[in-house]
């Protein structure tokens, strides 16, 4: 009995509207930590960490020169929609979803040039967050606006 009430209290509170707002916000907030984490940790210089974004699966990954440091599924509901991370320049095979700071804290490509941009997530009911990386200055920041 009260697993069947639990159940359904659950299942009433995913399909309430703003219960799936706070988990895109939590999302978006939780992304945005990393990003800055992943820009503190390419500053301290002890090694090249990197943030691979997989869009088909909603999952970004952390590595630390070629070893995985850390994992991370989005919630169920949540989205990765887009990227416009480009690291290798190559505009011949898109956007390789791909973002790396330099030693000053700048989002950089790997030829050098300064290079930030954002990311995409959607809920169930259609509401969109933007986590936003500046080009020259690397501050990250979470957004109900998509960038100009």
């Amino acid at each position: 009995m009260v697993l069947s009430i639990t159940v359904i209290f659950l299942g009433f509170t995913l399909a309430l509207p703003g219960a799936n707002k706070q988990k895109l916000d939590v999302a978006a907030s939780t992304v945005a930590e990393d990003i800055r984490l992943v820009q503190q940790l390419n500053m301290n210089q002890d090694a090249v960490y990197t943030v691979l974004f997989d869009c088909q699966n909603d999952i970004y990954y952390i590595q630390r020169g070629l070893s995985l440091y850390k994992k991370v599924q989005l919630p169920y509901g949540v989205d990765l929609v887009l990227t416009n991370f480009d690291f290798d320049n190559y505009s011949d095979n898109g956007c390789d979803h791909k973002l790396r700071f330099n030693i000053r804290g700048e989002p950089v490509r790997n030829n050098g040039i300064l290079c930030g941009g954002h990311l995409s997530l959607r809920d169930k009911n259609g509401n969109f967050r933007y986590v936003i990386v500046a080009s020259v200055t690397g501050r990250v920041r979470t957004d109900k606006v998509p960038p100009a």
